[in-house]
């Protein structure tokens, strides 16, 4: 098996839309199944906060799968803001997690996603109430 071979096995892709998937390199007559809707960046990070309330450790394992497809669907981010944007992930379910969530709507708002802002406010409005 030659080197060019061994790398297009091994090629995967990370594909937007439905959350984060592998992908591997087409198959004749082999077409993938794909989910009739998605769930939008914003409704997927709205399930991952409300997980926080139930289990910190799923939590964590659910921003992952967001953060990737955030990284792949959010093409404006520079390489600071990625890492970033997972630090205040995990900074979130931490006792400062109100201001990590601010400094998070920040950064959506620059790269024009005010949807997940939005999440994340009502996150905040409802964290500070409580």
């Amino acid at each position: 098996m030659t080197a060019a071979s061994q790398h297009h096995r091994l090629l995967a892709v990370i594909a937007p839309g439905d959350g984060p998937h592998l992908l591997a390199p087409p198959v004749a007559g082999f077409r993938p199944h794909r989910a009739a809707a998605s769930v939008s960046l914003a409704d997927e990070l709205a399930l991952c906060l409300a997980l926080l309330q139930e289990d910190a450790d799923h939590y964590r394992r659910a921003t992952s799968s967001w953060h990737a497809r955030w990284c792949v669907e959010v093409a404006t981010l520079s390489v600071a803001e990625r890492h970033t944007t997972r630090t205040l992930l995990h900074a979130i379910a931490g006792p400062r997690g109100a201001e990590a969530a601010r400094t998070l709507r920040f950064i959506c708002l620059l790269h024009d996603e005010q949807d997940v802002a939005a999440v994340l406010q009502r996150w905040v409005d409802d964290a500070d109430t409580s």
